[in-house]
């Protein structure tokens, strides 16, 4: 019998399409996700929902913060836009842990969780009565997961300041050294734009939440070993910082400060966005030769004198790059988008120097990349039929497992929709006695 090929072997097991057939990875473990006005906690329990987890979304009874974030307003059946995504394969309940009566509600969902997930200022699950060391003696096997802004210790871990993604990007480092560059001899009042630029999505809230996704996995590994819990502290700053690549080893070694170079990178030529006719294009050669390889490309080869090029380190000043990048600038400015990205791929087969390709790569809108063949083939915007929403498309199924595939079951709940299921799933609690604690305000 002929062997199938490898891409119709791997299709056929990772096709999304086909996931609720197979068993999931965290099928068997219970998550209390207690996270509060943190896109952070969101993110990391969404993440271990989508391998299987049981996950209790905890929130107070009006509902958390988080809800409400969305574009211009716009909420979609009361919910925001980013929390039709982040409530997913979530069950939602309400529990208002100022009052004592919750707290003990909580106590006895920690005895059959593996997992809590927290993101409250430092001291004010202590200070409540329901901290690491009091649900330790409750559940020895509990992993205890905290995200906040600077940890649960040090100088600022008490600080007041909001733990808010925007705060954690500034405080960070990252910021500082992107965005456009103030001009030589020019002032900010002439040059406005000059700033530190803020990435695009939260992506600070979402580098914590994945550090803790995985610290969660390793405990779980670890627990499996010893059979002992334990407390994981992750500090949503620190773990951006940890991004910034050579920017500390570089002030240690050498006393430089990373500063902002607009579109261009300190860390090599040929490495920035280009504009091309109709739009723009991302170019890459941090290799010599495949800077060549785009100066031929473009017809340069004589003119630009690429034969005779040595080292990529000639390129890679401030005064170099800025005078490569607007001869390049006006190059890629005559061809479409299309045109460009067809020539770096023909290059790569028949050109001068291949298969050394030079990189170019188009600049998508987020309409031209859901609808694109290849994600469309692969299932990440596959519509999900939501029983409350309808037919939300979110992005789904971004990484595959041949025998445990990730899944999206739905996408959201409504605050405390879960409440009737779970309590009495947990704690055995009716509707007479959930009607007792919603009127005292409890759930």
């Amino acid at each position: 019998m002929e062997k199938p090929r490898w891409q119709d072997w791997i299709r056929e097991r990772d096709d999304p399409r086909i996931a609720s057939t197979q068993p999931e990875a965290l099928d068997d473990i219970t998550v209390l996700d207690l996270s509060y006005k943190s896109f952070a906690g969101c993110y990391c329990s969404s993440l271990l929902a989508e391998f299987g987890a049981e996950v209790l979304r905890i929130e107070p009874p009006e509902g958390d913060f988080i809800r409400k974030c969305t574009p211009y307003g716009v909420l979609y059946k009361g919910e925001g836009l980013n929390y039709l995504s982040e409530g997913r394969n979530k069950f939602h309940i309400t529990l208002n842990l100022e009052k004592p009566e919750a707290r003990e509600m909580l106590k006895s969902l920690v005895a059959q969780a593996d997992v809590l997930i927290e993101t409250f200022r430092p001291g004010q699950m202590e200070a409540w009565g329901i901290g690491y060391e009091t649900l330790k003696a409750i559940n020895p096997r509990l992993i205890y997961a905290s995200i906040t802004l600077f940890g649960q210790f040090g100088p600022q871990s008490h600080s007041r300041m909001p733990g808010y993604d925007n705060v954690i990007q500034a405080m960070s480092g990252n910021q500082y050294d992107n965005g456009e560059m103030l001009p030589e001899g020019k002032t900010y009042d002439e040059c406005p734009w000059a700033v530190p630029t803020k990435a695009g999505p939260w992506i600070g809230w979402i580098v914590a939440g994945t550090y803790m996704a995985v610290g969660i996995l390793a405990a779980l590994h670890w627990r499996e070993q010893t059979g002992e819990g334990q407390a994981l502290d992750v500090s949503a700053v620190e773990a951006y910082t940890s991004l910034e690549d050579w920017a500390a080893i570089w002030y240690q070694g050498a006393g430089v400060v990373s500063e902002r170079f607009g579109n261009l990178s300190i860390g090599g030529w040929l490495y920035c966005f280009a504009p091309t006719r109709d739009g723009a294009v991302f170019l890459g050669g941090l290799r010599l030769e495949m800077w060549q390889a785009f100066a031929d490309m473009l017809g340069k080869w004589d003119e630009w004198g690429a034969a005779e090029w040595k080292d990529l380190a000639d390129f890679s000043t401030r005064e170099e790059q800025l005078k490569w990048a607007e001869r390049v600038f006006a190059e890629t400015s005559q061809y479409t988008t299309e045109e460009l990205v067809r020539m770096a791929v023909e290059y790569g087969q028949h050109g001068r120097l291949a298969p050394i390709t030079p990189v170019v790569a188009p600049v998508c809108s987020p309409e031209a990349t859901m609808r694109d063949p290849n994600w469309l083939d692969r299932g990440i915007f596959t519509p999900v039929q939501d029983p409350v929403y309808g037919e939300i498309i979110v992005a789904q199924a971004q990484y595959k497992l041949s025998e445990t595939p990730i899944r999206t079951k739905w996408v959201c709940r409504p605050v405390g929709y879960d409440n009737e299921y779970i309590y009495l799933k947990y704690l055995g609690l009716g509707p007479r006695k959930l009607k007792k604690l919603k009127e005292a305000g409890i759930i």
